[in-house]
């Protein structure tokens, strides 16, 4: 009897240590702002439709911003050109040009993915340092081409960056 309440003990012992370990593991980590994607129609990424992103920034800081895109096989190109416009909450509008390379010069495809679909995560600010309010990021394919097939889904992720916690 004396060794099941012992390894009952040893085993809620290391359940407390390993949720303590989570806990601990999850405050050190980078807070993330906002993370959400939104889908393609399966018909095809047409050149005017721009997606939308409405970030609510509650502190003034500096913030790192992801775009993360998911595609499948059946998407013909290496590459993937994006507009990237971003309108500040004091309506200053900056756009870039963003080069998203999706596969190797031998067709192999870059990112994580299981099946037919990849997803790959692209950098696009580092520590940029945004003022409180809401931000809208708009994203449009850039790929000369009226409907753009393959492309199942865009996303922007914002986490505070490193210094800024």
């Amino acid at each position: 009897m004396k060794e099941v309440r012992t390894n009952t003990y040893k085993c809620l012992r290391s359940s407390v240590v390993l949720l303590l370990s989570i806990v601990l593991c999850t405050a050190c980590t980078r807070r993330e702002l906002y993370n959400d994607y939104v889908d393609i129609p399966a018909g095809g990424w047409e050149i005017q439709d721009s997606k939308t992103f409405t970030i609510d920034v509650p502190a003034q800081g500096c913030y790192d911003v992801d775009m993360f895109v998911r595609h499948n096989s059946g998407y013909k190109y290496r590459n993937l050109w994006l507009f990237v416009d971003h309108l500040s909450p004091d309506s200053v509008l900056t756009t870039d040009t963003v080069n998203i390379v999706l596969a190797d010069r031998y067709g192999r495809w870059s990112g994580g993915g299981w099946g037919a679909f990849r997803q790959i995560e692209h950098p696009i600010n580092r520590a940029l340092p945004l003022d409180s309010g809401v931000h809208v990021i708009k994203i449009t394919q850039a790929m000369r081409e009226y409907n753009l097939k393959g492309v199942a889904n865009v996303g922007v992720k914002v986490t505070a960056s490193k210094g800024d916690k």
